[in-house]
């Protein structure tokens, strides 16, 4: 078993050896820099680099870039078009890869809160999207449409050693929370999301959209079990569900654990720094 898992390695850096990360000074982005530096001749790209690097080949292009803010999206849907939609437009054009790979978001799903109507090959009617899910389900279009070799990740709420917004964020530096207890999160870290990538090109998995996130949720119901302090929860504070079928990355990445386990390891980390 050790000697296939060292055999896919071997094939993996013996095929594909050069990896551009956009967005590398993100918390996704960084992280995925530090892990597969250790496989892979690894160019990082962010703004104040973008410009110097247009031009160059990669085997894989890895864009974790784009608007993370849901709440400033939807309210400046034209300026998220330029950072989530045609910043992405920008990228196909920008460089040449053998494979692209997107990091897209739950927020393309009418409906994310029940793994019913969150399967991959659900039918997505965008009329019903939100500017920030609309955005980010152009940008996957356009990615399929250029690139005859890609991946496409939706991707749940990520835990990182970078974290700096998010409820998890706001309770461990006491700011008020703007979800409420009826809150329900699917979950992942940044480091399984990169263990998925590695993954999915070792097996070879090519023009897929999966889902990417913890098996289930994790209920805001249960927040103080974690954490010894008061809980301020804003007046503003609004109920979240997000929960995709993770039923298909499951079978390709047979070690994904649930929501509430990635918590756990990120707060074993995240609250010793």
């Amino acid at each position: 078993m050790v000697w296939q898992e060292l055999r896919k390695s071997y094939l993996l850096l013996s095929i594909l050896k050069t990896l551009a990360i956009i967005g590398s000074n993100g918390m996704l982005g960084s992280s995925l820099v530090r892990y597969f530096s250790e496989y892979l001749q690894v160019t990082a790209i962010h703004k104040g680099n973008y410009d110097s690097n247009i031009g160059k080949t990669f085997d894989i292009l890895l864009n974790a870039n784009g608007n993370s803010k849901r709440f400033w999206a939807n309210k400046n849907p034209q300026d998220d078009f330029l950072a989530s939609t045609v910043s992405v437009y920008q990228s196909i054009f920008d460089f040449s890869c053998e494979r692209y790979i997107y990091i897209s978001s739950p927020d393309v799903y009418e409906d994310h809160a029940s793994p019913d109507y969150t399967k991959e090959n659900q039918e997505i009617d965008p009329r019903n999207l939100q500017p920030y899910g609309f955005n980010k389900y152009l940008a996957e279009l356009i990615v399929k449409k250029y690139r005859k070799k890609y991946l496409i990740l939706r991707s749940s709420m990520m835990l990182g050693a970078d974290l700096k917004k998010g409820p998890f964020y706001d309770i461990v530096h006491s700011n008020p929370l703007f979800v409420t207890s009826e809150t329900r999160l699917q979950l992942i870290s940044t480091h399984a999301l990169a263990e998925i990538v590695k993954t999915l090109l070792e097996k070879q998995v090519l023009n897929a959209v999966l889902n990417v996130g913890g098996i289930g949720t994790f209920a805001f119901a249960k927040i103080k079990n974690y954490f010894n302090k008061n809980i301020h929860m804003s007046p503003n504070a609004e109920k979240q569900i997000y929960e995709m079928s993770v039923e298909k990355i499951k079978r390709l990445y047979p070690a994904l654990k649930t929501s509430e386990e990635y918590l756990r390891d990120f707060l074993k980390d995240y609250l010793q720094e």
